[in-house]
């Protein structure tokens, strides 16, 4: 590691950094300035490192000689040195630190990792915003690399677009690593929605951008449009996840990890056999050989995904199918199971007639409700009202947030866990909504924050409006129940379910 960041003549000159320098004791030579990043006094350079013979890239913090502002970059540089041990394919490998040193002129700080070839992220854009499975193929490295730095405890720094270079072969890399002091993880979550909106419009949505950049337009809400509404030709799931990156905390909408953007990302992007090209001269487009090992990556991708939904269906057949044998013989006191049909009329209350209560059924009270929402997109719906489930009231409750389409698109459900104060056997579920049309699975789980896999299928139902009776298969007890809404009521571009009141029957011991 290099015991000083410049030479004093060059230090001293105001025009300083310019290209020639030399850096680390005359081991670095200042190539081109390609960005700044002016919220940390950040110049980003390719230069090359003259004792190894190659290329490099160059994060620059400059700092006047100042105290306070010593410190910063200081801090900037200890930041980065615990970010060296982060090795994935979306962000550059670090090689070197060249620590600040305070003289007579501005202090600098050096970080110095591997050059990235190919063009800089905004050089994609020359030919206008690109097709909204070229954007997503191209950004899910760049996820990824935002994914194992924060599973490691780190901040990539990924939300200024002069930091991300993209590889020859179309990959997304942050080139410049060095996050601002102040960043932090969601920063890193707010910049992948941001470069995701740029590729797609062209415009770059978050504050302080590169001047070069026209900023978003806003709409009434002061939040940017809808990219689907500037381009209808980009699918509902990456806009909606463009904008719940970059919306801000407190919102209940955000995207939080970088796993649930770079999943949804994946299951946009090309596929092996669609119109691909690289990136020649200044980010134009060509035509390109097809890579046998991504074509194969991506067919993994789109497989995978499709026996997921064929194998939840599959198991959903056989285990009803399963269930009509057992009760060919054996007796299990309980009532059978519905699937996704509508309530019979004697287990629906209508016209503000009571639901009448098999004598082998008691109703029982729920110690605790919450959302339940495994997908990792944004925070729990509508969290603060679910306890109104409980509340007695029909006149209020709980309900989703509005989504553009429908269940699985862009999550495979919703729910509502409950918990009770010790197991119980459920006899049946009966919920109290306005939301014709929602289809509702009944599930036990063994804990609160089970994995969906993990629940157990007990009952299904589609909701008629008022209130519907979910008679459910017997079971082992259980202290959790999981109420999963597999299918949302609504059309077109506004799914949205409500429900007003649950309530939980047993079967009397």
């Amino acid at each position: 590691m290099s015991e000083s960041a410049g030479t004093g003549p060059h230090r001293s000159d105001p025009s300083w950094p310019t290209p020639g320098c030399v850096l680390g004791q005359g081991r670095y030579r200042l190539l081109a300035e390609l960005g700044r990043d002016d919220r940390c006094a950040a110049r980003l350079w390719r230069g090359r490192d003259l004792m190894l013979e190659r290329e490099v890239a160059l994060t620059l913090f400059i700092a006047a000689p100042h105290p306070a502002e010593l410190t910063l970059i200081r801090t900037a540089v200890a930041r980065a040195l615990r970010s060296a041990r982060l090795d994935t394919p979306g962000a550059a490998r670090m090689l070197d630190v060249l620590e600040p040193v305070h003289g007579d002129g501005p202090t600098v700080a050096v970080i110095v990792a591997e050059w990235t070839p190919g063009c800089a992220l905004v050089d994609l854009l020359d030919g206008g915003p690109l097709p909204p499975s070229v954007a997503a193929g191209v950004l899910v490295p760049l996820a990824g690399a935002v994914d194992a730095a924060h599973n490691a405890g780190l901040v990539l720094g990924c939300d200024h677009p002069d930091r991300i270079r993209v590889t020859t072969d179309r990959q997304a890399r942050l080139a410049f690593p060095g996050p601002p002091v102040s960043s932090g993880s969601r920063d890193d979550i707010r910049g992948l929605g941001a470069m995701l909106y740029l590729l797609l419009t062209g415009c770059w949505p978050l504050p302080d951008g590169p001047p070069g950049l026209p900023p978003a337009t806003l709409g009434t809400d002061r939040l940017p449009i809808s990219p689907t509404t500037l381009r209808p030709e980009v699918p509902v799931e990456l806009s909606t996840l463009a904008l719940r990156c970059i919306a801000g905390p407190g919102t209940g909408g955000g995207v939080h990890t970088g796993s649930a953007a770079r999943q949804v990302l994946e299951l946009n992007a090309v596929t092996a056999d669609e119109d691909l090209f690289s990136l020649g001269g200044r980010g134009g487009r060509v035509r390109r050989p097809i890579d046998p090992r991504r074509a194969q990556h991506l067919r993994r991708i789109k497989l995978g995904a499709s026996m997921t939904v064929l194998g939840a269906a599959t198991l959903s057949i056989l285990g009803y199918g399963g269930m009509q044998v057992v009760s060919v013989f054996t007796d299990t006191g309980g009532a059978p199971l519905v699937i996704a049909g509508s309530p019979p009329a004697a287990s629906s209350s209508a016209a503000g007639k009571p639901t009448v209560l098999p004598a082998s059924a008691t109703p029982v009270q729920v110690k605790t409700v919450s959302v339940y929402d495994p997908s990792g997109l944004g925070s729990p719906d509508h969290q603060k009202d679910v306890g109104k489930l409980l509340d007695g009231n029909p006149r209020t409750g709980w309900s989703t947030d509005s989504y553009f389409q429908q269940f699985p698109s862009y999550k495979k459900g919703l729910g509502v866990m409950l918990s009770f104060q010790m197991p119980i056997a459920a006899a049946a579920v009966t919920v109290v909504s306005p939301s014709p049309g929602t289809v509702l699975e009944i599930r036990t789980a063994t804990s609160p924050n089970a994995r969906l896999e993990q629940t157990t299928l007990i009952g299904t139902a589609t909701l008629g409006s008022g209130s519907t009776r979910i008679p459910l298969r017997a079971g082992p007890p259980t202290r959790y129940l999981l109420v999963w809404i597999t299918t949302l009521s609504g059309t077109k571009d506004h799914h949205q379910s409500q429900l007003t009141e649950l309530d939980v029957q047993q079967r009397a011991t």
